[in-house]
């Protein structure tokens, strides 16, 4: 896999280090080695996204094929008032998502709808009903917990 970490408190050497390791740690777990070996992931660290953006991270596709994506961007709000805790943990839920993008099981249109699993949603679904979300919530707390133990 390879990593690459840039912006906001980036120069952090601890911040830096949790980052790298979770991420290694959260593809590992959710995709197993020989899956996450192919994967390009962007991390950009940004400072009050929440407020920017209205969310504390994102993942996107940037590889050319949709079908079977292997390049990600992921960003995470790394503002001075979050801790690495939190961090760390809304690093799991994108890459839950990345997760979910790279088995197939979410899928974007351009027309809007989504599709999770086998079942394509063509009109808006309130955040919390989304499952694909509710999933990220799930896995977010299991896979801090994992890393926790794991050091």
């Amino acid at each position: 896999m390879q990593l690459f970490i840039e912006g906001y408190r980036s120069h952090n050497y601890h911040l830096y280090n949790a980052i790298t390791d979770a991420t290694f740690s959260y593809a590992e777990s959710l995709l197993g080695r020989r899956m996450m070996k192919n994967l390009e992931i962007d991390i950009k660290l940004t400072n009050n996204l929440k407020k920017k953006e209205g969310a504390y991270g994102f993942c996107h596709i940037t590889d050319d094929n949709l079908n079977r994506p292997r390049q990600f961007h992921i960003e995470i709000d790394t503002g001075m008032k979050h801790s690495t805790r939190e961090i760390l943990t809304w690093l799991a839920h994108e890459m839950t998502h990345l997760k979910q993008f790279v088995k197939g099981e979410l899928y974007d249109y351009q027309d809007g709808s989504v599709q999770w699993k086998s079942r394509r949603y063509r009109r808006r679904l309130n955040y919390g009903d989304m499952p694909w979300e509710r999933e990220a919530y799930r896995y977010e707390t299991k896979l801090y917990k994992g890393l926790r133990n794991e050091y």
